[in-house]
């Protein structure tokens, strides 16, 4: 019993510390709008977001049924709010997303500040757009965006001293029980 808790605590950190490396799943929600008969919902990840890589994500959906469209042509433009910056367009497909039920890809934001993302649909003669301003944060120092995989070797030990702290704490136990017991019947 005392062992299956160490194992699941340690599955805990474990899947903790490696959730910064997963692909995107959507993320927050920026934006959501119905133009054309389509209902478009656009996601980033991070959350902050922070100068570097992020991901964007669209979901298409029918907007009478709620249906989800698997087969609309899907287009980000990414333009930061400060001159001299060029626009960034990417093409979102399924196969950069986790969830099949989107359409995503991992974009770069070069410098912190204000950003406007566009996500334009096309379904045969549909059109929709959906914009958000999001503000980008400046990056993680280093050290502090490390500080999962370098808490998991501490926690690991941590979790392996507690579990012979109990194993010796519940032998100690059942040994005294059975000298208890030895007395006893000698009496």
């Amino acid at each position: 019993m005392k062992v299956r808790v160490a194992a699941l605590l340690l599955a805990a950190v474990v899947t903790a510390a490696s959730g910064r490396a997963a692909r995107a799943d959507g993320g927050l929600v920026r934006a959501s709008s119905g133009q054309s008969g389509l209902l478009v919902t656009l996601f980033t990840t991070p959350t902050p977001l922070r100068a570097g890589p992020a991901d964007v994500s669209v979901l298409v959906q029918d907007a009478a049924t709620r249906e989800t469209l698997l087969d609309a042509q899907v287009t980000v433009r990414v333009s930061a709010q400060h001159e001299g910056a060029l626009p960034l367009t990417a093409r979102l497909d399924r196969e950069s997303a986790a969830n099949k039920l989107l359409q995503a890809a991992t974009v770069v934001l070069p410098v912190p500040g204000p950003y406007r993302i566009v996500a334009e649909v096309r379904r045969g003669i549909a059109r929709a757009a959906v914009a958000a301003d999001v503000t980008v944060e400046p990056p993680l120092p280093p050290l502090l965006a490390l500080w999962p995989f370098l808490a998991l070797p501490p926690a690991v030990v941590g979790i392996f001293l507690v579990q012979q702290w109990l194993r010796h704490r519940s032998l100690g136990t059942a040994r005294g029980v059975s000298a208890a017991a030895r007395r006893g019947g000698a009496s």
